[in-house]
C-alpha cells in the first residue's frame, strides 16, 4: 500500500493561522501568473506520486513513455530543489515555510502533486508555454481555413488539415455527480493546461462560437453576431473593393480575348 507523508516544521501558531487565511488566495494568484499546470497535466494521472513511476500518454513535450518521479520533478522545480524523497510508491515531502504549510492543508483533498505545483518553487518552461499557446493558435486557424477554403482544397492538402487537427488533444478530465438542485455534472480539472483545453475543445466544435478570424485581414476577434465574418467594418469595405476591383480586371481580359 502505497504512503504519501507530508512533514510540516513547527511554526508559530498566529502566523499559522494568518497564512492559512490567505491560502486560497495564492491558489488563485498562481493562476494569474500564467502558469498552466503542465506537471499534473502531463501524466496519465494526477496522482503520479503514489505510483513507482511517472508514466506518460503521447504528448509534445516528454518523448519517453516513463521516468524517475524525481526525474520528472526536476523539470518543475529547476532552481530550488523540493526536500522529496521517494522510495518505490511510498514518499515524504518536507515543508518548513508557513505559507506553504497553510497552502498544503487548505488544498488537502487535491493529489498531492496539484499541492506541490502551488509551491512558490513551481516552475514551467518558457519554450512549452510558448509551444502551447502556438499550438492553439494553428489549431483554431486551421480548422477555420479548412471550412473556409474547403471548395478550393485537393484532397491532399484536405488530408494534411485532418491529420493537423488529429494532433490536438490531451487527457480527459474525470468527472463526478453532485446532487444539487439536480443531478449535476462536476468536472474535475486538476490543471488550468486541462480546463482551457476542453472549453476551447467545445468551442472549436460549436457552429454558434463568437471567436471568428476575419476573412479579410486574417485576424481573430470576437463576434457580435454568429454571421459576422469581418472584424470591422473597415476590413469588409477593403474586402468589397478588392473583391470588385478584381473582377473588374477578369471582365477586361475576357473582353480583350
Amino acid at each position: 500500500m502505497q504512503k504519501e507523508i507530508v512533514s510540516f516544521s513547527e511554526t508559530d501558531d498566529n502566523d499559522f493561522d494568518n497564512e492559512l487565511l490567505d491560502a486560497l488566495e495564492m491558489e488563485r494568484s498562481a493562476i494569474q501568473e500564467g502558469l498552466l499546470g503542465f506537471m499534473t497535466a502531463l501524466p496519465t494521472t494526477p496522482e503520479f506520486i503514489t505510483y513507482e513511476a511517472v508514466y506518460f500518454p503521447k504528448n509534445h513535450f516528454i518523448r519517453q513513455e516513463n521516468m524517475a518521479t524525481e526525474e520528472y520533478l526536476s523539470y518543475f522545480f529547476p532552481f530550488d530543489e523540493l526536500d522529496f524523497v521517494k522510495r518505490g510508491v511510498e514518499s515524504r515531502w518536507n515543508v518548513s515555510d508557513t505559507s506553504m504549510i497553510a497552502l498544503t492543508m487548505a488544498m488537502g483533498s487535491q493529489p498531492q502533486a496539484v499541492t506541490m505545483s502551488f509551491q512558490r518553487e513551481y516552475a514551467e518552461s518558457y519554450e512549452w508555454l510558448l509551444k502551447e499557446f502556438t499550438d492553439w493558435a494553428f489549431t483554431f486557424v486551421s480548422a477555420f481555413l479548412y471550412y473556409q477554403d474547403m471548395d478550393k482544397l485537393d484532397d491532399m492538402q484536405k488530408d494534411l488539415y485532418r491529420q493537423g487537427m488529429a494532433a490536438f488533444g490531451g487527457i480527459a478530465p474525470t468527472y463526478h455527480i453532485e446532487l444539487l438542485e439536480k443531478p449535476t455534472i462536476v468536472w474535475d480539472f486538476h490543471s488550468l493546461l486541462l480546463a482551457i483545453q476542453m472549453m476551447f475543445s467545445f468551442m472549436l466544435t460549436d457552429e454558434n462560437s463568437s471567436l471568428k478570424v476575419c476573412k479579410h485581414c486574417g485576424k481573430v476577434f470576437l463576434a457580435s453576431r454568429p454571421n459576422t465574418i469581418f472584424c470591422s467594418g473597415q476590413c469588409k469595405n477593403q474586402y468589397n473593393v478588392y473583391k470588385s476591383r478584381a473582377k473588374g480586371r477578369k471582365e477586361d481580359l475576357t473582353d480583350e480575348q
